[in-house]
């Protein structure tokens, strides 16, 4: 599976931006994201994890460390 395959989405109306950074900037056991596409509310990212839902709850722990993140509605899932 190369790792174009291996997709995880961000959606939220706020934040979208530092959203992306957080993630861009995450880089733990091998695991990094890299952002495809930003179309609208939706940020599509690459992944080097294996597990995709491993890889989405770890997306989604890493933006509600954020102390802006505390009260912002946002889905994580894969695609």
């Amino acid at each position: 599976m190369k790792e174009s395959d291996n997709m995880v989405v961000v959606s939220s109306a706020l934040y979208l931006d530092k959203m992306i950074a957080v993630l861009e900037a995450y880089d733990e056991d091998g695991v990094t994201f890299k952002l495809n596409s930003k179309q609208g509310m939706r940020a599509t990212f690459s992944t080097t994890a294996t597990d995709l839902d491993a890889a989405a709850k770890t997306a989604k722990a890493e933006i509600k460390k954020q102390s802006w993140a505390s009260a912002i509605l946002f889905t994580v899932g894969v695609a």
